[in-house]
């Protein structure tokens, strides 16, 4: 699960490496711009590292700092800090500890709380990012830039599409 997790912000590095400022914050090409995809991974991430100290986890109270959308180099400050965090991951005791989640999951009701786990959690934030990495990916290619053909496909389709 850590090298998921690894594997997700290695692709967010990249893309912040060889994006320009204005491809990154530019949301011609579709309904988003690869910053807010960036930012929404980051996010995530930074919540989930936050509530583990509580063993509460809330999605909801994302930071949505706009100078991680607005600027290439303070993503890329939060996409490193990030990824130290990653790396001191495997100190942390993996087992079957329960833990807290909010989110909300209707915009008309309120945030749900639900009962999960470490491991469940990082999961969850794994597929997500391979969802937002995709999108990011295609945003990319229309700015002309070439990406590896694993960019933003979950681990089962590279799996299945090697056999």
């Amino acid at each position: 699960m850590i090298g998921g997790c690894t594997n997700c912000i290695a692709q967010c590095d990249q893309i912040l490496s060889i994006i320009s400022q204005d491809n990154f914050t530019d949301d011609s090409k579709g309904s988003s711009s690869i910053s807010a995809h960036v930012r929404h991974i980051l996010d995530r991430l930074h919540c989930f590292f936050v509530g583990l100290a509580g063993a509460s986890i809330d999605y909801d109270a994302r930071k949505r700092d706009p100078k991680i959308e607005q600027n290439v180099e303070a993503a890329t400050f939060v996409q490193e800090s990030v990824a130290r965090r990653i790396e001191q991951l495997w100190q942390l005791p993996f087992c079957n500890e329960l833990i807290g989640v909010k989110e909300s999951v209707l915009s008309s009701g309120p945030e749900v709380e639900i009962t999960s786990t470490l491991e469940r959690e990082l999961v969850g934030l794994i597929t997500r990012s391979i969802h937002h990495l995709a999108i990011i990916a295609l945003l990319v290619k229309l700015f002309g830039h070439q990406l590896g053909s694993d960019f933003g496909k979950a681990p089962s389709t590279i799996v299945y599409e090697r056999t």
